[in-house]
């Protein structure tokens, strides 16, 4: 089955000014599911046609609207950056952060934007989105990764070097993760390039899943590591493609923390978002 949006991209019936994150779901959410939630295994599966991904719109589309609605004001921005999503799906949460932040000067993401990472395991949902990101930044450089958290590697991990580098977390941190996934070390890793690293995850609460214990470790990690602590020096060879023998030394600032647990009008489930800005030297 074709996909309609990337259909409206290529015909110009979408555009970089009227595709937000609004007219994605209200324009091609549709429910081809009698039950939609199990056929998405309640948002959490990896999608293989995109009856599925206009499903998501349908169920979870407002959802994943609202839980941006309540985030942090901290600008961001400033001379290169890069925006890395990882399990980005569709590009819904990409979108929620390009047309809803602030900017504190007159310029636009446009001028400052010079490439965008997307990490998803779903091929269909990944082209959606990368046909989305093209659209809406057609000077930037748009990289795709077919890939989930757990299986990537040292090379899909070595980013340029940027002034800014922004990382989307939505909806991922809350999935169960495999038993040799260090979720610190990930870290450590995604945020040893030189520069300025935002983090931002957003998770809403599942029943019977403990699903905010890894926002939580993130964050109090974070906290312990890299806020006023006397040596902020960390041995770093893995993204740096440096010999394991001699590794490069970087220095991990915590410039901004924050926490933030809220509801949305749609229901009553709570959403646990994380902010932190990490300065590389």
């Amino acid at each position: 089955m074709t996909d309609k949006v990337i259909e409206a991209i290529n015909s110009g019936t979408l555009t970089a000014d009227n595709l937000t994150h609004e007219t994605l779901r209200e324009k091609y959410k549709r429910q081809p599911y009698e039950y939609g939630p199990e056929a998405l295994s309640r948002g959490r599966g990896i999608f293989d046609d995109t009856d599925q991904l206009d499903q998501y719109l349908y169920s979870y589309g407002k959802m994943g609207n609202e839980q941006w609605e309540k985030q942090f004001e901290f600008s961001m921005i400033d001379g290169d950056t890069t925006i890395i999503d990882y399990g980005c799906g569709q590009g819904l949460s990409f979108l929620n952060l390009v047309c809803r932040w602030s900017h504190d000067d007159d310029k636009t993401w446009q001028d400052y934007l010079k490439s965008v990472i997307l990490i998803e395991p779903s091929q269909i949902a990944l082209n959606r989105a990368q046909a989305i990101a093209q659209l809406k930044f057609p000077d930037a450089t748009i990289r795709t990764i077919h890939k989930k958290l757990e299986e990537l590697d040292n090379d899909d991990l070595s980013f340029d070097a940027n002034k800014v580098t922004i990382h989307i977390f939505s909806q991922i941190l809350d999935i169960p993760l495999t038993d040799n996934f260090n979720l610190v070390e990930f870290f450590e890793t995604i945020t040893s390039t030189i520069g300025t690293h935002y983090i931002h995850v957003v998770s809403h609460e599942v029943d019977e899943m403990n699903d905010q214990q890894n926002i939580l470790k993130l964050y109090k990690y974070i906290v312990n590591k890299h806020v006023h602590v006397d040596d902020p020096t960390d041995e770093i060879c893995l993204v740096l493609k440096t010999d394991p023998k001699e590794p490069r030394k970087v220095r991990k600032i915590a410039t901004h923390m924050a926490l933030n647990t809220f509801k949305t009008q749609r229901n009553n489930k709570s959403y646990t978002a994380m902010f932190a800005c990490i300065t590389t030297y």
